[in-house]
């Protein structure tokens, strides 16, 4: 069972994540990482299938860094996790896809679900 979770605080957010890669009852990775650095400011934590999550996470963290070589800013916090929805929600109805995703933007202190 994968395991990814967000805490807020005061003056922080903490996102935790377990770094087993899993298929039934076979370990196949103890080390694989499930928190995405979209840029300096932002994260993301996902769980789900290997290939799926490893995919999602590239795709929208390589879209976030291309948003910000086009136009010379960072792409906002809510304009982050409002493409992110958008993006998983247009995989979800095309195939069959098994991601879970947490957002946590700690310079605001919030996490986007």
């Amino acid at each position: 069972m994968e395991c990814v979770f967000g805490l807020v605080g005061k003056d922080f957010a903490l996102v935790v994540a377990d770094s087993s890669a899993v298929h039934s009852i076979l370990v196949h990775k103890s080390n694989e990482d499930k928190i995405m650095l979209l840029d300096s400011h932002k994260l993301m934590g996902a769980s789900g299938e290997a290939g799926d999550r490893v995919q999602f996470t590239e795709y929208i963290q390589k879209n976030v860094a291309l948003y910000q070589f086009r136009n010379g800013i960072p792409l906002t916090t809510a304009a982050a996790a409002n493409f992110t929805r958008g993006e998983l929600a247009t995989a979800l109805r095309k195939n069959p896809y098994s991601v879970n995703i947490l957002r946590p933007f700690p310079l605001l202190h919030r996490l986007y679900c």
